[in-house]
């Protein structure tokens, strides 16, 4: 008995002295601007201090919530989505720039980087074996016309960009055709087919003529000049159109083989980010399903020491390497002495990589910059 009254005067001299400390006339509720009688208090001191566990349990909890809370009201937030991109911005651009993407966009991103993909292919595109055909392209335009092999232009097979990026036709052809044509059939067409008849849907880049844009899905008839100064402007999605192109001389009757160049779009874009103090570049080139690519041509944009990305390069200040994507193992190699200007070779011998690539770039030299990067795939 006389334990427990010594500890009931314990408590009584606590609550006391919490009392007289806070004095409270009731608590603000921790979030909110309302003011709440705590059951045990009176408006300067503790009542009912003979039942003191729960009360003074209840007093000193309050009390400590209550200091947090008035200590979080003296400091503003600082920390909110601003600041935090503020932090991650270097150049005015997001270190990573998945923060500012829609969550489906960067599932499509990471099924893109990772090969994650239930049918099997790397590469979120249409297999090789969905290409044109001549009789689905210019049926009309080559009825009755005779092949001759010396009017067909040799032109890139695949080439892969960032997404919103403009492609200059002329930067696909490889080689001219023997004997220039007087006419240039072409048609831009998308790569999905759809319906009864399994019709090539519309394309979801742009060409354009001069500043004048040609209509997706149909053919239209150039001059040779008015080809090579074609331009494709790619949307701003994952997407893989196909430009067709046949060469005819009308004197003659004859014309070209059927050229056909796949040309896709990345949705992540030529990707910046910061590791270990470096800055370095992503980007990455699927492609069709279902096809090697042997030789892989990586062109660099932008601002060099030396001049070109190849001096910069052979100078150490430039580091590239080229995988498969979904498979970092199988690596190209860099073939310098067939290289030149901003353009890079690589090979990858006898394994070739199938669906595409990543190319990853790294810069030694802050005084570099990349903006761009085109890569042609076989």
């Amino acid at each position: 008995m006389v334990e427990s009254v010594s500890r009931n005067q314990n408590n009584v001299v606590l609550a006391a002295s919490l009392s007289r400390l806070r004095s409270p006339t009731g608590f603000s509720q921790i979030g909110r601007n309302e003011q709440t009688l705590i059951p045990g208090f009176s408006s300067s001191t503790a009542d009912f201090l003979f039942q003191p566990i729960a009360n003074v349990i209840d007093q000193q909890n309050i009390l400590l919530e209550q200091r947090i809370f008035d200590r979080l009201k003296e400091e503003p937030e600082r920390v909110d989505a601003r600041s935090v991109q503020n932090r991650l911005r270097f150049r005015d651009r997001p270190e990573n720039e998945f923060l500012r993407r829609s969550p489906d966009k960067v599932l499509r991103d990471l099924q893109a980087r990772f090969g994650i993909s239930s049918d099997g292919p790397r590469t979120p595109f249409e297999s090789v074996s969905n290409r044109p055909k001549l009789n689905e392209t210019f049926a009309t335009e080559t009825a009755g016309l005779t092949l001759d092999n010396k009017l067909t232009q040799l032109l890139s097979s695949r080439v892969a960009i960032a997404g919103d990026a403009s492609l200059n036709i002329s930067d696909l052809v490889i080689s001219d055709s023997a004997t220039a044509p007087d006419k240039v059939l072409v048609r831009l067409s998308g790569s999905v087919r759809t319906g009864e008849d399994n019709d090539l849907v519309d394309p979801t880049g742009r060409l354009f003529l001069n500043g004048s844009e040609l209509a997706g899905g149909q053919v239209h008839e150039l001059t040779l000049a008015e080809f090579q100064s074609l331009q494709y402007e790619a949307d701003e999605f994952e997407n893989l159109d196909y430009l067709s192109v046949v060469g005819v001389d009308t004197a003659s009757g004859t014309r070209g083989e059927l050229v056909t160049t796949a040309i896709t779009t990345s949705s992540t874009g030529v990707e910046r980010f910061i590791r270990d103090g470096l800055e370095r570049y992503e980007f990455i080139a699927n492609t069709e399903a279902n096809v090697a690519i042997p030789r892989v041509s990586v062109e660099l944009g932008g601002t060099f020491i030396n001049g070109d990305a190849l001096s910069d390069i052979n100078a150490g200040l430039i580091q590239i390497t080229v995988n498969q994507v979904g498979n970092t193992d199988n690596t190209g190699t860099n073939l310098l002495q067939q290289s030149s200007g901003n353009s890079l070779d690589v090979s990858f011998g006898s394994s070739p990589p199938v669906d595409g690539v990543v190319v990853n770039v790294k810069l030694l030299d802050p005084t570099i910059e990349i903006t761009d990067i085109k890569v042609t795939l076989g």
